[in-house]
């Protein structure tokens, strides 16, 4: 992470950069304890006086009042229930292109088709091809386990023993 100096922070403060610099300073400001100190140390007696100025008296209990209202500490059930409405609808949909994809045969197609797919990466300078080679790997395990799950459907008769 990249920090300020002294001399801009003080460039900063003064609001002698360019507006792309000073939001890039500020940015930075949110993220860095070590430059916020720097900055903070920049801040003398009269500018601390006059932001009280600026800060009513009654600031503090205004926010305090509005902060112990009821209404404020409400949750909002309907934003929970159409936020749940929408998760469920989406799932929904999500399973239901999942079994259109798997009565269909597109899962089965994908295994067969991956091997031929990595066969056809090509290597470049005689490395041997890691990738290739792991994703081989994983459509063999997973042909063998789909054959074995096939076997033992078609050798119980299609009858599911549990």
């Amino acid at each position: 992470m990249k920090h300020y100096d002294y001399i801009e922070w003080l460039l900063y403060k003064n609001n002698m950069l360019s507006e792309e610099k000073a939001e890039e300073m500020e940015q930075h400001l949110y993220r860095c304890d070590t430059c916020l100190e720097i900055f903070l140390s920049l801040i003398d007696e009269n500018e601390e006086k006059h932001a009280a100025e600026l800060v009513p008296d009654n600031f503090e209990a205004d926010v305090m009042k509005s902060l112990n209202k009821p209404e404020n500490l409400k949750p909002k059930n309907k934003n929970i229930k159409k936020q749940f409405n929408y998760q469920f609808v989406y799932y929904a949909a999500v399973a239901s292109v999942t079994i259109i994809l798997t009565f269909t045969g597109f899962y089965t197609t994908l295994v067969g088709a991956v091997p031929k797919l990595s066969a056809s990466v090509q290597t470049s300078e005689g490395k041997s091809n890691i990738v290739a080679q792991l994703s081989d790997s994983i459509v063999s395990t997973t042909s063998g386990l789909i054959a074995g799950i096939e076997n033992n459907h078609r050798n119980n008769g299609g009858i599911n023993n549990e």
